[in-house]
This record gives C-alpha cells, structure tokens and sequence, in this order.
C-alpha cells in the first residue's frame, strides 16, 4: 500500500509541466524549478519545502533533508495515483499558468504550445478524451515514456486512436492518414496543459492506496 499524503497532493499541485525534448516530445513534472540548477543545496530544499506545505529553517537539518529526499521518492507514485483515482470534470477552465517561471523551457516546447509560456493564465477547454489519455498515459519516474507514452504500436498515435475508441484507415507503412495523425498529435502535446490543469484542480483524498508504480 501506499499513503497519499497532503504533502505529495500539495507538491503536485505546485508541480510545473514542461516539455521533455526526448523522441517526439512528452510531457514532463518538475516539482521544483530548483531541480535544474541546485539539486541538492539548500534553495532545492526551500522552494520543494514550501511547495509541499512543510516548514523547514533557513538552513534544513539532516533530518527535514532526509523527509524532502523521501518525498521526492515518492512523488511518481503519488502522481500515479492522482491520475487514476483524481476527479476532475470535462470543462473550460482558467488556471495560473507556472511555465511563465521559465523563460529558458519555452525554447523547448512544441510550436503549439509557445504562446502558452506568456500567458500567466492560461484558458483551457479539458475534455474527456484528455482525461481518458492522462489516465492511460505511461510514466517513467516523472516522464512521460517518451517511446511509448500510451502503449505498444509502432506509431503512438494508434495507441491514441485505439483509447479514445477511433477507427483508424491504415496505409501500407501503417501510417494514419496526415490530417489525423495531426489532429491525433495535437492532442497529445494538448497533455501539457490538461495535465498542468489536472494537477492543479483534481480532487484525491490523502490516504492508503494501493500501489500502481511507475514503468
């Protein structure tokens, strides 16, 4: 079993969503910006400690470091969990937008998604085939596989088509026909702020789980 606890649910929803340059490109959970230039000082302990809710000194003890450490750990479970069991509606939602904390991750992201990285907040139509690829997606710590974000086919873009239940019209090199390969590629980089909005909004009550774990 596994205890959510308000701490992991607290850091989640601080987390920010970039775009991981790996393979075609996924998203990505960075709990603290901090984690690209001072892993392990005493700032990465701050900024995760006050993300989590947890009141550490000016200079955290072995202790608090050794509690920050476990959490970290934990935090691919924990957003295991929030995307299986986390309730969240279909709808049109505004949402404070933490990539305008990071001028240097939008050089990074899809030319879909730049103008996003301007907007502090930003307006998103969530529907239920995002939720239905959140909940499918696979995870490696806190990446998206970038190989294999949503299952086992040549192309992810049919794993895509096969959850949200879609016919698909294959060619002979197994290709979807262009204009839905698009239309299947913006949705997944539309992952990015559905799980931003997810991580901010959905509802889990802290308590034992059971384990799902990442890949």
């Amino acid at each position: 079993m596994f205890t959510l606890t308000e701490s992991h649910r607290a850091l989640l929803r601080k987390s920010i969503v970039v775009w991981a340059p790996m393979e075609a490109g996924v998203p990505a959970v960075l709990p603290s910006p901090e984690l690209l230039a001072d892993e392990g000082g005493p700032a990465f302990y701050l900024d995760v400690a006050r993300r989590a809710g947890l009141e550490v000194g000016e200079s955290p003890s072995a202790a608090q470091r050794e509690q920050l450490d476990a959490l970290m750990a934990e935090l691919p479970e924990a957003l295991a969990q929030l995307l299986a069991h986390g309730r969240l509606a279909p709808g049109t939602y505004d949402y404070a937008n933490p990539l305008v904390e990071l001028e240097a991750s939008a050089s990074f992201l899809p030319e879909e998604l730049r103008d996003l990285a301007k907007q502090p907040t930003a307006h998103f139509a969530l529907t239920d085939s995002h939720l239905k690829l959140l909940r499918r997606t696979r995870w490696e710590q806190l990446f998206m596989n970038a190989k294999r974000p949503y299952g086992d086919m040549t192309y992810f873009e049919l794993d895509m088509a096969e959850i949200l239940g879609e016919p698909t019209q294959k060619d002979a090199d197994g290709h979807l026909p262009e204009a839905e390969a698009q239309r299947l590629w913006r949705l997944h980089v539309d992952t990015l702020p559905a799980l931003q909005l997810y991580l901010q909004r959905a509802e889990i009550s802290p308590g034992p789980y059971e384990r799902i774990g990442a890949e």
